[in-house]
This record gives C-alpha cells, structure tokens and sequence, in this order.
C-alpha cells in the first residue's frame, strides 16, 4: 500500500515541506523512484513519484492526472461533543473522522471539566484537533477534510440549528426512545449532540428540546462519552449500507 499525504497544492507545487520531508525520508524511509498517494483535502487524489531525496526537502511528479474520488458515507453527520478530557477529546475527533463525519463541533457545556474561559487556549486546542482531523483522513483513505468547529457554548449552537434542514438527536440516557425508533431515511443532515464525563443539565436538556432536539437513547447502558460517537457512526454506517 502507498504511503498517504495531505497536499492542497497539488497542481502548484511539486515539493515537500520541511515536516513532510522529514516524515518521508526517515520515518518512512522512502527513496527516489517510490510512489506516494497525494490528496488535497476536497475530494481529489493522485499518485506521484519521488524525484529527489535532498539534506533539506523531497521532490516529487505526478502520474497521471488529478482524479476527483469520493469515499465520503452516504449520509452528512455532525458530531456536536460535549468537551471532554483532551485524551478524550482527541480520541472522539480521530474516530469520528475516520468514521466519516463531515463535521466535528465542540460544545463548552455546564459540566465541562477542562479549561474552556481562555480563547488563547482553545484555539491551540482547535490547531491540534485539525492536526488530528488531517492525520486521520490522511490514513482512512478520505479526501475531503473533516471540519473542525471553534467550540461553542451549548446555548449558541442549539440556536444556529435549524429544524427543517437537519434531524437533530440529543443523547440521553433515560430517554425512553431509541435509535433505532428514529427514521433517519431522509437525505437531512443528521446531528448527534453528546454531552461531556458528567452528561448534560436539565437546563440544557430542556433548551435542545425547546430548539427541536429529540432525545434518544444507545441501549440499556450507560456509556463513556468517548465511546458515543464511535457507537452511533458505526451504527449508521451499516444501516446505510457503507459497512
């Protein structure tokens, strides 16, 4: 199988960055004349060949022409996830990712246990979260980025949910419906809001229910909030025929 790189500049350059050079040369040991997977992040790919191995950068051509390749699933899902602890956090985009959610919004809710007041900080956050998108399109084979949302407070993002182009579920554990009670046949986008370690408040509970989320629940137990984006993508995905 060949190597995977994220490469927007598909068609305007034919050299590596530092960082991808290096990557290339001595962690994958590649050599001039070795073939690489390139794509650029909306929805395009090509095979290219090393060139040139120099001391500060790889060079490369490509084979052929740019293709448009689409392994994106059948249905458009955003996972809104309450923030969690970061290894959480970083676990629950990668996955999503690789899953094939097309968007990831990070929601700063009541029970929050990490730092959420400093902007600084969450957009340092925000830089390693797309870090962590890109990496993970880059080995599922996606070519189209995932995009990873500012985090948002829980009341903002509810209210820029619009009902009619969405179905939009809250997960809840004392819901008395399930999953698989919600018709998720049409072609709507489909938002998964999950709560953080503690879950949600009645408060918030009672707002996405007052802007139009429907509760629902993943079975008789409780799980991890890393593990209900996982649960709910792969379940979708074989529903819809992508599994």
């Amino acid at each position: 199988m060949k190597p995977r790189l994220y490469f927007p500049a598909l068609l305007t350059k034919q050299v590596f960055n530092y960082k991808q050079s290096h990557h290339l040369k001595n962690v994958l040991r590649l050599k001039v004349g070795e073939k690489i997977l390139l794509f650029d992040g909306v929805g395009h790919e090509v095979t290219a060949t090393i060139t040139v191995c120099d001391k500060k950068n790889v060079h490369f051509e490509l084979d052929g022409e740019v293709e448009a390749v689409d392994r994106e699933n059948n249905k458009s899902v955003l996972i809104a996830q309450g923030l969690c602890q970061n290894s959480r956090m970083d676990y629950v985009i990668q996955k999503s990712v690789e899953l094939g959610a097309e968007v990831v919004a990070p929601i700063i809710t009541e029970r929050c246990q990490v730092r959420h007041n400093n902007n600084s900080y969450l957009e340092k956050k925000l830089e390693r979260w797309k870090l962590i998108a890109e990496h993970a399109c880059q080995q599922c084979g996606r070519n189209k980025l995932a995009k990873i949302m500012f985090p948002q407070r829980f009341d903002e993002f509810v209210k820029t949910i619009k009902q009619d182009d969405s179905i939009n579920l809250i997960l809840n554990p004392t819901s008395k419906k399930r999953l698989v009670e919600i018709d998720l046949s049409s072609n709507k986008t489909i938002v998964f809001l999950i709560g953080p370690e503690a879950g949600f408040s009645d408060s918030e509970e009672l707002l996405a229910k007052k802007s139009g989320f429907e509760s629902v629940k993943l079975g008789k137990r409780i799980l991890r909030t890393e593990t209900v984006a996982v649960s709910l993508l792969s379940i979708l995905n074989y529903v819809s025929g992508e599994f």
